[in-house]
């Protein structure tokens, strides 16, 4: 008899199917981060980690904890979801 397939959310598949998206999930889940610091972190810039944040927000993999004014704009602070670390 065949093995079965692993049983793979589809959501968190398609999340880690970019590797950006992959690293910016390893920052996130060592603890709340913004995509200015994962910008920082990867020295990528800013717009594209935004992107790739708002797709994993998208997916359920992250949540937002809360949003802070700083140098007039607003800095969103992002946290792993409990689905997406019981994935790993």
């Amino acid at each position: 008899m065949a093995p079965r397939p692993v049983s793979i959310d589809q959501r968190l598949a398609k999340a880690l199917s970019s590797s950006l998206r992959a690293e910016a999930l390893a920052l996130i889940a060592e603890g709340v981060a913004s995509p200015k610091a994962i910008a920082d972190r990867l020295d990528l810039d800013v717009r594209n980690i935004a992107y790739h944040v708002r797709v994993l927000r998208e997916l359920g993999c992250i949540e937002l904890v809360e949003t802070a004014q700083r140098r007039g704009a607003v800095e969103h602070l992002y946290r792993i979801t409990e689905q997406a670390r019981e994935k790993d």
